[in-house]
């Protein structure tokens, strides 16, 4: 199910055709004929949000949206109003609604307001709970695909098989090697982390297996490696795909014997430790073109793991900007507990090529310059210019969109915030920008 909605309107043919569209999309739905009604059904359910009409007889659809930020204030509000109240709409959405709708109005774009609703609102509750999220990874989400890596590694975490994992740069693989560890049956036990690119040859194999002293140039001392220092516990190459043909032989017998030879000596040690790897190259086309043992790949591929890019997973990006702000806030002594619509739906429309790590840091800066509890659009980097995924096809309307937020946006810098100076320069009346600035929820 997509979430749950409360539709309020005096229109019950209305309603009707809202809840059978609705449910048809794996909406959970709930109706109310008035705002009255509405209070009574917020006060004994739980809701993801309220779509409400303005103008009903009685209590009206802005008085329940302040009843609403009273109440519930996490919990988004959509108002849905005739040509004659735009004013008031607009008025609205300053006072906390997340969008409004005229009627006529289409189903379809109803229903990408409401999705976009309900991801604000998720994001918004998390942060206000203290408790929540506060023990989960971010690693972790509820795509099919993440749920099935995790539900397998469950599996396995403990047998202390060799792991591979496989992904684009960013999407987190560091961080899913320490979340197996803490999986297994003693997650106190070392880990250890190489990252091959670093280091020179030389110096990679004498942090691997160790070194006697006198072994080479500058060994002062004899120093144990990594592999024996990691008894019983897990130890993580990073970029695997780096090493040496020359070290890779060396490893290969590590992993296959369980036993090392430090560099310069001819004492055999005996290693009980857990293989994690990590690579962002195709190491079947490495062992293919001769840059990589194929002994070596089946020795530590014998659970690959491949993590999907964040554009495979953008069902996830809300619980990872919730973790991300909520981490920021507690390193920096923030408490941003807010993020604008606009600037959400920046976020959800990126192809972040740069997963996971362009996003944690993309959110961080965001809350470092945030001067309250709301982030922005202006929180982002000037440089960093959010692009729609490439295989998104985006409809004219959606252009035109974007185009004209920006040109209101622009005219209104420009004048200083005169509303009726922006609209001259726009060429519009001071009516019509009015209904565009609600339209492109611009304040």
């Amino acid at each position: 199910m997509n979430g749950r909605i409360l539709f309020v309107d005096d229109e019950r043919e209305l309603l009707v055709a809202l809840e059978s569209y609705f449910r048809l999309k794996q909406f959970r739905v709930l109706c109310a004929e008035s705002a009255e009604a509405a209070r009574v059904l917020l006060s004994e359910h739980a809701v993801d949000l309220v779509v409400s009409d303005v103008a009903m007889p009685g209590m009206g659809g802005r008085d329940l949206l302040t009843w609403v930020r009273f109440n519930q204030p996490e919990l988004p509000v959509i108002l849905i109003t005739g040509v004659g109240s735009i004013d008031s709409a607009v008025n609205a959405i300053q006072h906390g609604a997340f969008h409004y709708v005229t009627k006529p109005f289409d189903p379809v774009e109803l229903e990408e307001v409401c999705v976009r609703a309900i991801e604000h609102g998720k994001i918004h509750r998390g942060l206000n709970d203290s408790g929540a999220g506060r023990g989960c990874s971010m690693v972790v989400g509820s795509h099919p695909s993440m749920q099935k890596i995790m539900h397998d590694l469950g599996k396995i975490a403990d047998s202390r098989a060799p792991i591979m994992i496989q992904g684009e740069t960013g999407t987190g693989k560091t961080l899913l090697a320490r979340q197996i560890h803490a999986m297994e049956k003693n997650p106190g036990s070392p880990f250890y982390t190489i990252d091959c690119t670093s280091l020179t040859e030389s110096l990679l194999e004498s942090e691997l297996f160790g070194h006697v002293r006198g072994a080479f140039t500058g060994a002062l001392a004899t120093k144990r490696g990594l592999l024996e220092e990691a008894q019983g516990g897990t130890i993580f190459l990073d970029e695997i795909g780096e090493l040496s043909l020359a070290t890779q032989a060396k490893l290969l017998h590590a992993v296959q014997e369980r036993e090392i030879k430090p560099v310069g000596s001819n004492r055999i040690v005996r290693i009980d430790v857990r293989f994690i790897v990590a690579t962002n190259r195709d190491l079947r086309q490495e062992v293919q073109g001769g840059r990589f043992r194929e002994d070596l790949y089946y020795r530590l591929s014998v659970f690959p793991v491949f993590l999907p890019s964040l554009r495979e997973r953008k069902d996830d990006l809300p619980d990872l900007i919730e973790f991300f702000i909520r981490r920021s806030n507690d390193r920096y002594g923030k408490k941003v507990n807010m993020i604008h619509p606009v600037a959400l739906r920046e976020l959800m429309a990126a192809s972040w090529p740069g997963n996971i790590r362009e996003l944690e840091n993309t959110i961080e800066r965001a809350v470092l310059l945030s001067d309250g509890r709301e982030i922005m659009t202006e929180h982002f980097a000037p440089s960093r210019k959010f692009e729609p995924q490439a295989d998104q096809s985006l409809p004219l309307r959606m252009v035109m969109k974007d185009v004209e937020r920006d040109a209101i946006c622009r005219a209104l810098k420009d004048v200083k915030g005169s509303r009726t100076k922006a609209a001259k320069l726009l060429g519009i009346s001071r009516r019509a920008l009015y209904l565009k600035m609600a339209e492109h929820n611009v304040s």
